[in-house]
């Protein structure tokens, strides 16, 4: 199928938020969609690449795609093909899937009513703006935490949207941001959080994280959950903090199949 770009958004010269005409299917919140563009090496072939949905599946006007052009470690090959393309240009595109969206029930079918903390670097945060956003039109009763990290206050794609539902009456929702290099003339005037993502929900020198604080009470397996997305070093230090606090992946489950962190990494 192909895809029309209908919107563009550039937040820097490697970071943009891209809207494509399509029929947008039924989805849940987390799961991604793959668009293609023609093989740069492989004549009639498409290079094909999978981006986590920030759109809401309850709006069908769009798919909205949150992505940032490669360039460190190596050059990426399919986003520096995508970058020259504007609105009018078409791609290659798969309807969405993937396992990484929102639990609602525990493994014995009992509802899970417990807090959810949301946990993205960088792009990481695309899923999360799909997931707060379709939590709010649900209008669902859970605690949504949003914790988004960045290392410049111009990568902080979806802020504006995202302190907008901070302040939707009837919807627990915080958003807490977080910037890496504070110091930096770029960041001058940040008055927020400081520090990698990891940072918001490790525990101070008083025993509570920022996330916590922001709560107003303990994490515990009991009342939170996790979901991360991000580079793999950014889950793997997020997992770290929160596993030692008797949080559990799903291949550490308890007997009754219950578990409180669920991760997609990339990179």
């Amino acid at each position: 199928m192909k895809a029309k770009i209908i919107y563009r958004e550039d937040l820097t010269d490697s970071l943009a938020i891209f809207r494509f005409d399509v029929d947008v299917p039924d989805f849940k919140p987390g799961q991604f969609s793959t668009i293609g563009l023609p093989h740069p090496e492989k004549e009639g072939k498409i290079l094909w690449r999978p981006y986590s949905i920030s759109s809401n599946p309850e709006q069908k006007d769009y798919l909205e795609l949150y992505i940032r052009w490669a360039k460190w470690p190596v050059l990426g090959k399919f986003t520096t093909m995508l970058w020259p393309l504007n609105v009018g240009d078409e791609v290659e595109y798969k309807d969405p899937k993937g396992a990484f969206s929102i639990a609602h029930e525990f493994p014995d079918g009992t509802p899970d009513k417990r807090r959810i903390v949301l946990i993205g670097g960088g792009t990481g945060v695309a899923p999360f703006m799909s997931t707060a956003a379709s939590m709010f039109e649900q209008k669902t009763d859970r605690q949504i935490i949003l914790c988004h990290g960045v290392s410049y206050i111009n990568e902080l794609g979806y802020r504006d949207e995202l302190l907008a539902l901070e302040k939707q009456d009837g919807y627990d929702f915080k958003y807490l941001a977080s910037v890496s290099r504070p110091d930096e003339e770029a960041n001058a005037g940040w008055d927020g959080l400081g520090g990698r993502v990891e940072s918001i929900i490790q525990h101070g020198e008083d025993g509570w994280s920022a996330a916590e604080r922001a709560a107003g009470e303990k994490f515990t397996p009991e009342n939170t959950c996790f979901y991360i997305c991000g580079f793999g070093g950014t889950v793997d230090s997020v997992k770290e903090a929160v596993q030692a606090d008797g949080f559990v992946t799903k291949k550490e489950a308890r007997e009754d199949g219950s578990f409180d962190i669920r991760f997609e990494s990339y990179g």
